[in-house]
């Protein structure tokens, strides 16, 4: 019953942001990505070095594809760092991700061996429907782009996985991929097919060592992240603890087969001021009661758990993103502590 987090924080300075993570997070912490520092850290612009066509614009605070130029020469750059398996020539620079950088160099530099250091990647099908083309059109519907775009995150994540691993800081690595934009998927609005987003999901872990997760804060098909072969799956159990319960068999042979569910109870709104650790574990023995009501063995719920809070916290205050994260260590300890 580890805690870890999401990813995203409000803060502005890195090593604050750190100083957060590793203050509360003491056995699975999570490098912060900082989007009020640079939009260089929005978690769209955060994973495109390296993507063909890529157009930043910092004043509008965009990010786009640029098609209307021979693109040919960035597709084949891209390929042929994934056929070679050079992921360092993808790799994600302090500009783009200085939260990550401090956090290395400081867990490198405490002399600490945590459980898992953990790390995030956008996933494919959130980074497809959201960056567009200059005709405002989702590169996930361009095939040719939307195929290298889907190589060059599986680099970033072994990129990822590499760097975290060379602090020499922990026994394991864990790296999630985040699908905000799972929610849409079923929906008139978004030519997304099943077999696309599990295939996608697959392709981004190909040549993965480390543990991977999958995160998405909304209602969606939670059977897609079981299929996509994902070790640990991260729902928003604040808000949505319903929809995990529509699907009792599959999560059950999901757990069953190892997989660990992430329980996100720490809301990520400003709410948290009014939550304490006894609301949190109450909403957590709720969950679990619906669970084995819908046929879900209690021991396998409890044994595979894991807590985070609900999504990314850069939308509260720094004070509130605190809370959160202390208030998810807290229950993590006390819910390990009743299962002793």
């Amino acid at each position: 019953m580890m805690a870890t987090g999401i990813g995203s924080l409000p803060h502005t300075d890195p090593e604050e942001a750190c100083d957060v993570t590793l203050r509360y997070l003491r056995e699975v912490p999570v490098w912060p990505q900082l989007p009020h520092r640079d939009f260089r850290e929005n978690m769209y612009a955060q994973y495109s070095e390296g993507l063909p066509g890529v157009v930043i614009d910092m004043e509008r605070r965009k990010v786009y594809c640029d098609t209307s130029r021979d693109l040919l020469p960035d597709i084949e750059r891209v390929y042929g760092a994934y056929l070679d398996g050079d992921h360092d020539s993808m790799s994600i620079s302090a500009e783009f991700a200085a939260g990550l950088h401090a956090f290395a160099q400081r867990v490198k530099g405490e002399g600490k061996r945590y459980r898992l250091l953990k790390g995030q990647v956008t996933g494919p099908i959130s980074f497809g429907l959201t960056v567009l083309d200059e005709n405002n059109r989702p590169i996930l519907y361009n095939d040719e782009l939307a195929d290298a775009m889907v190589r060059l995150l599986n680099l970033k994540a072994r990129w990822m996985e590499a760097f975290l691993r060379a602090t020499g800081a922990s026994e394991e690595v864990l790296v999630f991929f985040d699908e905000p934009y799972l929610v849409s998927v079923g929906s008139a609005l978004v030519s997304v097919s099943q077999e696309m987003v599990v295939d996608s999901l697959r392709m981004c872990a190909e040549g993965l060592t480390c543990l991977t997760g999958a995160h998405c804060c909304g209602n969606t098909d939670w059977t897609l992240l079981f299929k996509a072969g994902v070790q640990v799956v991260n729902f928003d159990a604040y808000s949505y603890m319903e929809s995990m319960s529509l699907y009792p068999e599959e999560l059950a042979t999901f757990l069953e087969n190892g997989g660990t569910l992430a329980w996100g109870l720490a809301v990520n709104r400003p709410e948290i001021d009014e939550e304490n650790l006894e609301s949190l574990a109450r909403r957590f023995e709720e969950g679990v009661e619906l669970l084995v009501s819908r046929g879900v063995p209690r021991d396998i719920l409890m044994e595979r758990a894991m807590f985070t809070p609900a999504c990314g916290l850069e939308g509260v205050s720094p004070q509130q993103a605190e809370r959160a994260y202390e208030l998810t260590a807290r229950l993590s300890e006390l819910l390990r502590g009743q299962s002793d």
